[in-house]
């Protein structure tokens, strides 16, 4: 929020969580991610993220992200050793009750198709009876 001039007010949340720092390449472009803080200003201890651009916050979100695109010639080596895990992993497990509901849900609609379909041959045969 900005109040006049050169007054601003930042309302940041008391638990305070370092970000985490992923190198994204594509083709010819490399940039660095810091993503999941909740200071405005959790990559201002970084090199890479010095007076580059903003951090951004998503609306009704609670945590900061932020990305510097690298110049040519720069690996993006900085930004993965300030990483505290680098490994991405799946963190969604299938669960049983889900499964049997999906599976139920998916023979009643069956269920339903046969007898719609049931019902237009009976129909059919009986215009054709008369």
């Amino acid at each position: 929020m900005i109040f006049g001039r050169g007054t601003r007010l930042n309302i940041e949340a008391k638990l305070e969580v370092e970000p985490d720092y992923y190198k994204l390449v594509g083709g010819e472009t490399t940039a660095c991610l810091a993503t999941g803080f909740t200071r405005q200003n959790g990559t201002s201890n970084h090199t890479l993220f010095k007076d580059k651009t903003a951090a951004v916050r998503i609306e009704n979100d609670k945590v900061y992200n932020q990305v510097v695109v690298l110049p040519t010639g720069n690996n993006g080596d900085e930004c993965e050793t300030e990483s505290k895990d680098s490994s991405c992993e799946d963190s969604i497990k299938p669960d049983p009750k889900v499964n049997f509901v999906s599976v139920t849900v998916l023979c009643l609609r069956l269920l339903f198709i046969k007898t719609v379909v049931f019902n237009v041959l009976m129909t059919f045969r009986l215009w054709i009876s008369q």
